[in-house]
């Protein structure tokens, strides 16, 4: 019995060094950083399983994700995307911005680990709707993009600043976390009825 433990957590500390590896060569090999909203981010999350606590105020949560396509439903939010902070099995944001808000609301979550929140980001496509709830309050946005990137291509951070976007970030390939999926989506206005 106790052997047959012991694998699984042979085989997950055996890839996350081995991501922690190649994320430290691509970062090596990289300088680009954005700015944003005065917060220097120079990579994307690592999503590496640490003992260390979270942020402060992780944990408590700030509303709620749904993306049906992804088979997400009502996935507490909470603020900071360090690594203790996404082991919460939480979605992360980053500090900037916030749903329904001008500029970038960027949130990162585990594909593997931590309750996986994030295991089938891959399957969201364009049009798709992602649904944000704060309170009462609801944000529906369309997805326009899904694509890969490399740790170190902050661009995906980056956006018009007159209008409100969402970003969504986790890992991928799952054998070697080497590149990350951007799921992005922009605010569909809300109508009142008159």
């Amino acid at each position: 019995m106790k052997s047959s433990r012991r694998l699984p957590r042979a085989l997950t500390l055996g890839f996350t060094l081995a991501f922690a590896l190649v994320l430290a060569v691509v970062l090596t090999r990289s300088n680009e950083s954005v700015t944003v909203s005065g917060v220097h981010v120079s990579a994307l999350p690592t999503f590496v399983t640490t003992t260390s606590s979270p942020s402060p105020g992780a944990r408590v949560p700030i509303g709620e994700l749904t993306i049906a396509s992804a088979g997400i439903y009502s996935l507490p939010i909470t603020r900071g995307i360090d690594q203790a902070t996404l082991n919460t099995g939480m979605a992360g944001s980053y500090p900037w911005s916030g749903p329904g808000n001008s500029g970038v609301f960027a949130l990162a979550a585990h594909r593997v680990g931590a309750g996986g929140p994030f295991r089938h980001l891959d399957q969201v496509h364009v049009g798709d709707r992602i649904a944000i709830s704060v309170g009462k309050q609801e944000y529906l946005y369309r997805v326009t993009s899904n694509v890969i990137v490399d740790p170190s291509d902050t661009s995906v951070l980056k956006g018009p600043k007159d209008e409100s976007r969402i970003v969504l970030i986790t890992c991928t390939p799952l054998d070697t976390f080497a590149q990350r999926i951007v799921v992005t989506g922009i605010l569909i206005p809300t109508t009142s009825a008159k």
